[in-house]
C-alpha cells in the first residue's frame, strides 16, 4: 500500500517585496474636494488681486450703466474661471504637456470681450493669461504666449488709436519674465522628482531580484539537504526491507518525519513573503496617500519592535480606508514599540458600523492579544492599535 503523495507547495512567481496593496482609486468627488483642500492653489489665485485695475477701469469708463454692468459681469466670470483653473489645472503637480492648451481659451475670449468696454486697459488681464500659459503649456509655447501678449499690448493700441499705457506694458514684461522663471524652476523640480521616481522603481526592481535570490537560496538549502537525506534513507530502507524489516521501518519513519519538517520549512519561507513588514508598509502608505492628494505625516523609520508585523496590517487597512472613504486632506501616523495610531481629518464614520476590512482587522489584533480602538467624528477618524503587552497602559 503506497503512501498518499504530498503536493509540493507553490512558490509565488513574483515574491512581493512591498505587501501594501494598491488602494482603490478615490472617487471623482473625493478627488475634487481634495484639490480644494490642497491650499497650494492660493499661490496662483493670489493674482486675482490684479483684477483691481480692470475693475477700476470699468468703474471710471465713460460708458452707459448697462455696459458697465456687462463689464463687471465679464470680470466676475473671468475671476471664477481663473479660480477654477488655479485649483484643477495650474495647482496639481502633473506633467506639463500641450494637451491642456485649450484651457486658456475661455480667458482669451473674456479678455477680448473687455476690449470694446475698457480698451487698452483690458491688457490688465494679461498677467492671468501669462500665469495659465506658464504653468500649463510646454516651455516653448509658454514663452511664445507671453511674448505674444506683450507684443499685442503694443500693437493693438497703435492700430486702434488707443493710448499706450506704459505702466501696463512694464507690468506685463515684469510678470512675464517672472512667471517664466518660476516655470523654469518648476520644470527642474519636476525633472528631479521624475529622476527620483525612476530611481525608486529601479531600487524596487533590484530589491525584487534580491528577494528572488534569497528565496531561491532558502528553498535550495531546505530542499537540497532534505531531499538528499530522504534519497539516502529511502535507498537504505529498500535494501534493509528483506534483511532487517524493523530497521527499514525506522528509516522510513525518519524519511516521513524529515519530509514533514521540510514541508513546514518551505511553508514558513513562503509565509514570510506574504506577511507585511512595517518599514515597507510606511513607504507604501506615504506613496498611496500622496497619490490621493493627502498630506502624509509619517515617521521616518519603524521603531523595530516585536509587534511590527501586526502594526503593518493595521497600517495597511487604515490607510486604505483614508484613501477610499475619508475625503481627508491630512493623515498622521505615529508608531512606538507598543502602539500605532493613524489619524485623519476627514469626514469621519460610525465606529460601530465598520466594514469587513476593519472588522477583520479588529479580530486580527484581538487574536494577537492586543486592542483596536476607533474614534471618529466630524473632525476625522483615529485608529489606534495597542500591542498585547501595552493593553494595560493608558492610550
Amino acid at each position: 500500500m503506497t503512501a498518499p503523495a504530498h503536493r509540493a507547495p507553490t512558490i509565488p512567481e513574483d515574491p512581493v517585496i512591498d505587501p501594501q496593496p494598491a488602494p482603490p482609486s478615490p472617487t471623482a468627488p473625493e478627488v475634487r474636494w481634495a484639490q480644494w483642500r490642497d491650499l497650494r492653489w492660493l499661490y496662483s489665485a493670489i493674482w486675482l488681486l490684479f483684477l483691481a485695475y480692470p475693475i477700476s477701469s470699468v468703474a471710471t469708463a465713460d460708458r452707459p450703466p448697462e455696459v458697465k454692468a456687462l463689464g463687471f459681469l465679464i470680470l466676475a466670470v473671468f475671476a471664477v474661471v481663473y479660480l477654477l483653473l488655479s485649483v484643477y489645472v495650474i495647482n496639481p503637480r502633473a506633467e506639463i504637456t500641450g494637451r491642456n492648451a485649450w484651457v486658456i481659451l475661455p480667458l482669451v475670449v473674456l479678455t477680448g470681450a473687455m476690449l470694446p468696454i475698457i480698451g487698452e486697459n483690458a491688457f490688465g488681464l494679461g498677467p492671468f493669461l501669462m500665469a495659465v500659459a506658464a504653468f500649463t503649456f510646454p516651455t516653448l509655447w509658454a514663452a511664445v504666449t507671453v511674448a505674444a501678449i506683450i507684443v499685442l499690448s503694443v500693437l493693438l493700441p497703435a492700430v486702434s488709436d488707443w493710448e499706450l499705457d506704459l505702466s501696463v506694458l512694464v507690468i506685463l514684461v515684469c510678470v512675464g519674465f517672472t512667471l517664466l522663471g518660476f516655470r523654469a524652476m518648476a520644470q527642474r523640480e519636476q525633472d528631479r522628482e521624475y529622476a527620483e521616481k525612476r530611481q525608486r522603481e529601479l531600487n524596487a526592481r533590484l530589491a525584487l531580484v534580491a528577494e528572488r535570490e534569497r528565496v531561491a537560496r532558502d528553498v535550495h538549502d531546505i530542499l537540497g539537504h532534505s531531499l538528499t537525506v530522504i534519497s539516502v534513507k529511502s535507498e537504505l530502507a529498500g535494501k534493509l526491507l528483506d534483511r532487517d524489516p524493523q530497521r527499514a521501518r525506522t528509516e522510513l519513519a525518519e524519511v516521513n518525519q524529515l519530509a514533514r519538517e521540510s514541508l513546514a520549512q518551505v511553508r514558513a519561507t513562503v509565509g514570510q513573503l506574504r506577511s507585511p513588514d512595517l518599514p515597507s508598509g510606511l513607504a507604501a502608505a506615504e506613496s498611496a496617500l500622496r497619490a490621493a492628494g493627502v498630506t502624509a505625516d509619517l515617521p521616518p523609520a519603524a521603531p523595530g519592535g516585536p509587534h511590527d508585523d501586526l502594526f503593518a496590517w493595521v497600517l495597511r487597512e487604515a490607510v486604505t480606508n483614508v484613501v477610499r472613504h475619508s475625503g481627508a486632506s491630512r493623515c498622521t501616523v505615529t508608531v512606538t514599540a507598543g502602539r500605532i495610531r493613524i489619524a485623519d481629518d476627514g469626514r469621519g464614520m460610525d465606529p460601530e458600523r465598520t466594514g469587513n476590512g476593519l472588522q477583520g482587522l479588529r479580530e486580527r489584533v484581538g487574536d494577537a492579544g492586543g486592542r483596536l480602538e476607533i474614534a471618529s467624528g466630524a473632525g476625522g477618524t483615529t485608529i489606534t492599535a495597542t500591542a498585547p503587552d501595552e493593553t494595560g497602559d493608558d492610550a
